[in-house]
């Protein structure tokens, strides 16, 4: 599996914080919306974009979940290579010399199958 030296995952977290002000806006999201959708203050958005608080890799990877669910950036950044391919082989668990999985799809009968699952035995 993929690991992420320190070095490496700064380095990421420099370069989404040099993005975050276009994403921002791309996704049509206030300071304090980006915040309310990652569990980040307004406070704290600002701060990183204004290069005040340094992003943490915790603050990316709340980031990027909003990120990868919306098209529009998801297109930002394969267009500008954000992050790179490590990331996405990190995150998805892959093997070094194995290619991440740029587009993830989901089958309707696994949705069907989660669905019934969840209807014989509900999640307490």
């Amino acid at each position: 599996m993929v690991e992420l030296s320190a070095a490496e995952k700064k380095a990421m977290c420099e370069e989404l914080t040099k993005h975050l002000p276009k994403i921002r806006k791309l996704l049509s999201l206030t300071q304090a919306d980006l915040g309310n959708l990652t569990g980040l203050s307004r406070v704290t958005i600002s701060q990183i974009e204004s290069g005040k608080v340094r992003m943490t890799w915790l603050h990316l990877n709340a980031i990027m979940f909003i990120c990868t669910v919306n098209q529009r950036s998801k297109e930002y950044f394969y267009a500008n290579n954000l992050l790179g391919p490590r990331y996405l082989q990190f995150v998805q668990g892959k093997d070094e010399n194995i290619p991440p999985d740029y587009n993830v799809s989901v089958r309707t009968e696994l949705i069907d199958m989660y669905q019934k699952l969840l209807k014989e035995k509900p999640l307490a």
